[in-house]
């Protein structure tokens, strides 16, 4: 059952209850409309799992801040947690659209945690996000949602290979790069490192030294950012995905995001196979091989 089945449904049984309130209902009417009600909360009970459920993230901490099994130094906790919860609202920022290198984020309050928990069997926090004020999609993903599967990508992408960490990389503004690199920067300068938890993803840290090593992999200085330009047409793209396939006049077949401010990602499947000049941002990590981002579509400048 999708969104709008189960609200259909549950319209319905709204419709039901009420039609259930009026007088002169026959004897047979009342025991029809009784049994579609039982019918319908029946349906709405086995469904209701499938009703959006927002995102969740535990984090745990281990270094010189935990003392044993006795405590972890408030200072850090609070300190640590809040640049992780700044870091999940500049990347939903990034991921919901364009993020300007200074100034307020948008959408701020929408992007918020709640500690809804002590992290049992360690020291951290269960951490929520804050209910949306409005009915969602079962399938969606909030930006809250997608930022916090994409950190956990992306710190545990510093431990891997310069082609790996590209890929989450690519996708993110340098100003939430940097706000990923600043909460790493405040449990190195603690010595401590950091575990997270999701409903699919799980990744820990081994030490200190690794979540240093992490953050100067962040640093914008190791990530290289041109501006390159193809001839050649576009033969296909994934709207849903912002993706697109652009094949060059020397037959390279270069594969690329569209960002969030380029509106209407369908329309390049509405110009393929046309001769078109093309201007990309190519972001390399250390020796990793390019990722593209189409900077504008090249009708727009007809």
């Amino acid at each position: 059952m999708n969104r709008n089945e189960y609200l259909h449904l549950s319209a319905e049984l709204l419709f039901l209850e009420k039609q259930l309130a009026k007088p002169g209902l026959s004897k047979l009417s009342t025991m029809s409309i009784h049994s579609r009600i039982a019918e319908a909360k029946s349906s709405l009970e086995a469904n209701s799992q499938h009703t959006h459920q927002p995102a969740k993230v535990i984090i745990t901490y281990r270094g010189a801040p935990v003392l044993g099994a006795h405590g972890v130094l408030a200072e850090f906790g609070t300190a640590a947690t809040q640049a992780f919860s700044e870091a999940i609202a500049t990347i939903a920022a990034s991921i919901s659209g364009t993020l300007a290198d200074k100034g307020p984020l948008p959408n701020r309050s929408n992007n918020q945690l709640l500690i809804t928990g002590t992290a049992l069997g360690s020291f951290g926090f269960e951490l929520e996000e804050v209910p949306a004020s409005t009915p969602l999609e079962m399938e969606a993903a909030t930006s809250v949602s997608q930022a916090i599967d994409l950190m956990t990508e992306l710190l545990e992408a510093t431990t891997k290979s310069d082609e790996e960490l590209s890929e989450p990389v690519s996708r993110l503004a340098d100003r939430a790069l940097s706000s990923v690199a600043d909460f790493l920067g405040k449990l190195s300068s603690y010595d401590a490192c950091c575990s997270l938890t999701t409903l699919t993803r799980q990744f820990q840290f081994v030490d200190s030294e690794q979540v240093r090593q992490s953050k100067a992999r962040l640093s914008l200085d190791n990530i290289k950012e041109t501006t390159e330009t193809f001839t050649g047409e576009f033969i296909g793209a994934l709207p849903g995905k912002r993706a697109f396939e652009f094949r060059t006049a020397d037959g390279l077949v270069i594969y690329g995001g569209i960002p969030r401010q380029i509106p209407d990602p369908g329309a390049v499947n509405l110009n393929l196979y046309k001769t078109y000049d093309i201007r990309l941002s190519a972001r390399r990590i250390g020796s990793s091989k390019p990722r593209y981002i189409l900077q504008r579509f090249p009708w727009a400048d007809s």
